[in-house]
């Protein structure tokens, strides 16, 4: 796997919107002033621009055009450095956009061309992280970045960049900042520690790794949570090479060094069963990408995805598994299968405790296409049996966007409650996207007042 090496003069973040575009550069050298010129593909110049800013915006440009977009620095009248050449396409995307890369950006190559595993994370000093890998299937896919806001989501900067790291989750536990991903797809787990998300530690391995043809681990940005005197997150093993995936948790003592694998306890990996109580009939490939969550009495579970897609019924089920959190090495016990709309993508679930209900950010399936992913909606449940959706966040159906469905994601949401306010961090497909899901931006949403 090639490393990412960044240049001397580089576009570190992109921000297409409605008929611009904003980026953001780093420099390694002395300059004066950055020259920025915008052409069509067919090589016609639209504009051409002096700063000596590190962050521009360029407005006027034609919606749902093609863009390249060219830097260079300049000192003392002669070219010191140029910048990658960058893609990207214009068009009104909701929220504010945090990164973007276009799908026929090979920048971040071999890693990938497409932004996914959102994740999202409030610091105690207000600030807040948001993290992305580069994704694209058969690349290597081993490149992350988290960018920062403070000032509540409405400006991005780039932060940091972490590589090995592939589905990546953030999150924070007594001082520190931690990143809990793969190395690659079915790679090792790892877990890298950081003061402030701008410098990492190196990597610690929790579990080997693997590859698409034997299996391995395989994760998402899913819920770190604390139960019992420990912190728990869901784990997989398998791939979709070897037809799906047994599910487990892993996790470690609260006052533990994180960064000691030892101190890390793995369940074993519990397979999917067609005959359980419930479960849909025909050819599932089971479950993934669950969420640990305690229910109201107490008892820890592990909430999954359930691939339905050629079962009866296809769609609207979860499945629900037990752990015992005294034994953390032991095997998962099945509990329930329940009706849950959303099932068939990844889905965050956790708890507010103002209304006493659990929330999931859901991609949910309207019509007889059931890979649809172009409503992004909130299902509420009191128990974690029982849950209905309460209303859309993000409805492409509705809002007019000017693309067919089969090119547009809202997809794989990490989500906070911030006060009276839900905090959304979003894979999103649109504007030119390669399809639904190889998205080329991560967008953030402040829904206000979300309990209403």
């Amino acid at each position: 796997m090639q490393p990412y090496l960044p240049s001397p003069l580089e576009i570190v973040r992109l921000a297409p919107g409605d008929q611009s575009i904003g980026f953001d550069c780093r420099a390694e050298v002395e300059w004066d002033h950055l020259r920025v010129t915008v052409h069509t593909l067919d090589g016609s110049l639209v504009r051409t621009l002096l700063t000596d800013q590190e962050r521009v915006t360029i407005s006027g440009l034609a919606n749902g055009t093609n863009y390249l977009l060219c830097l260079t620095a300049q000192r003392a009248g002669r070219v010191v450095a140029e910048a990658p050449r960058r893609l990207f396409c214009t068009g009104r995307f909701p929220g504010t956009v945090v990164n973007y890369i276009h799908p026929d950006d090979h920048i971040y190559m071999p890693s990938g061309r497409s932004p996914a595993s959102p994740s999202l994370l409030r610091l105690p000093s207000g600030r807040l992280l948001a993290s992305h890998d580069v994704f694209w299937g058969e690349c290597d896919q081993n490149l992350s970045f988290v960018f920062a806001s403070d000032d509540e989501g409405v400006t991005w900067r780039l932060l940091s960049h972490l590589q090995p790291c592939f589905w990546g989750k953030l999150f924070y536990h007594r001082g520190a900042v931690y990143m809990l991903a793969m190395s690659a797809e079915y790679g090792a787990l790892l877990l890298y520690r950081s003061d402030d998300g701008r410098t990492w530690s190196e990597p610690v391995e929790l579990l080997p790794g693997g590859d698409r043809l034997r299996g391995g681990p395989h994760k998402a940005p899913m819920p770190v949570i604390a139960c019992h005197g420990r912190l728990w997150t869901a784990i997989d093993h398998g791939s979709w090479t070897r037809g799906g995936h047994a599910n487990g948790l892993i996790s470690a003592p609260v006052d533990a060094d994180l960064m000691d694998p030892s101190q890390w306890r793995c369940t074993d990996f519990l397979p999917y069963d067609p005959s359980w109580p419930g479960a849909s009939r025909g050819q599932s490939t089971g479950c993934l990408e669950g969420n640990a969550v305690v229910a109201p009495d107490g008892r820890l579970f592990n909430l999954l995805r359930y691939q339905t897609n050629n079962c009866e019924p296809d769609y609207g089920r979860a499945v629900l598994l037990e752990a015992d959190p005294d034994r953390p090495s032991e095997p998962l016990r099945f509990a329930a299968v329940v009706d849950f709309p959303g099932n068939l993508s990844k889905f965050s679930v956790g708890y507010d405790p103002q209304s006493s209900l659990y929330l999931a950010l859901v991609s949910r399936v309207t019509g007889s296409n059931l890979r649809q992913r172009n409503i992004l909606s909130l299902s509420v449940s009191p128990d974690l049996f029982h849950w209905q959706i309460r209303r859309d966040i993000l409805n492409y159906e509705d809002n007019g966007w000017p693309e067919g469905s089969d090119k547009v994601g809202f997809q794989y949401a990490d989500w906070i409650i911030d006060g009276a306010d839900l905090l959304v961090l979003s894979r999103t497909a649109l504007n030119g996207a390669y399809n639904f899901h190889n998205a080329n931006a991560l967008t953030f949403h402040c829904i206000r007042n979300f309990r209403r």
